[in-house]
């Protein structure tokens, strides 16, 4: 039979609880506190009208042909230290070798944000127009951390270019050469994007050129961009995304494709995606 507590280790137990319950509440305060003044941004921005819709008919057997560096997972992982964040390094995929799931702690009481973006993707651009630097400051902080996963569903437009496969390559090339440049150059990339899908996109002297001047500018990236390096990644983490039973809408596989702690966001349903940040946190 347990041994029965005493007054005073009852009391104790109960201000441990009130302060485990009083943390909590103060970090869903401080996530709603950054996010909600954003939410009038995101309903000018329309991200629920714009978010691109891919439906997969048929999908080949998954492939894994290996992939670059700091993407175990088929994303780039940023954590904070209170201060500033960084990029949580890791070793390339091998041929053959599956992606690894990212694993927390269980009920940390953190927001563990996983984003699915192409870079050639206007609902993309306007997804990080609204929130990107509230997000920023929430990892920074140490009160969130950020995945995020470059992929290419766009393809069919700007004039069979395959721009969105094009700007995959260079995000994993950033991300395998120079992963501390690689928020600055997907900012760039955004602010980049041509105003029109039935052009021919960025080239990858463009490309290149942008990337560069956001601090990406080193031969080996240059060259990786060329000869798009990661080309056959690109394809088969796209295909993973897009498979991925968890990821699907009512409507299939789209972007931006945002999962909060296990909880996918549906801009449909739930515009405001600061409020579903702080309960996905919160367990709601």
């Amino acid at each position: 039979m347990p041994e029965r507590q005493t007054k005073k280790q009852r009391i104790e137990e109960a201000r441990e609880a009130a302060r485990l319950a009083r943390e909590k509440r103060e970090k869903r305060q401080k996530l709603l506190k950054v996010l909600v003044p954003s939410i009038a941004t995101l309903v000018v921005l329309g991200i629920a009208a714009l978010i691109v819709v891919v439906v997969i008919a048929t999908m080949p057997k998954p492939a894994f042909p290996g992939g670059p560096k700091n993407m175990a997972s088929d994303g780039i992982l940023f954590q904070g230290d209170g201060t500033s964040s960084e990029v949580v390094n890791t070793a390339a995929l091998k041929k053959g070798d599956k992606p690894k799931a990212t694993e927390f702690p269980a009920n940390d009481g953190l927001a563990h944000i996983v984003t699915y973006v192409d870079w050639s993707c206007p609902a993309c651009k306007s997804f990080e127009s609204a929130y990107s630097e509230q997000i920023d400051q929430i990892v920074a902080a140490g009160q969130a951390t950020l995945e995020v996963h470059p992929i290419a569903i766009l393809d069919h437009l700007y004039s069979g270019s395959r721009y969105s496969s094009r700007s995959a390559n260079a995000a994993a090339c950033i991300a395998n050469f120079a992963p501390e440049k690689f928020a600055a150059a997907q900012t760039a990339m955004f602010d980049a994007q041509p105003e029109s899908e039935t052009g021919p996109g960025l080239s990858n002297a463009e490309i290149k050129k942008i990337v560069n001047n956001a601090g990406a500018d080193s031969d080996a990236i240059n060259t990786c961009i060329d000869s798009e390096q990661f080309k056959k990644w690109v394809t088969a983490a796209t295909q993973r995304a897009t498979s991925d039973a968890d990821l699907q809408g009512s409507n299939g596989f789209s972007t931006p494709t945002v999962v909060v702690n296990g909880q996918r966001w549906d801009p449909q349903k739930q515009s405001d995606f600061g409020q579903f940040l702080v309960s996905a946190v919160s367990g709601g």
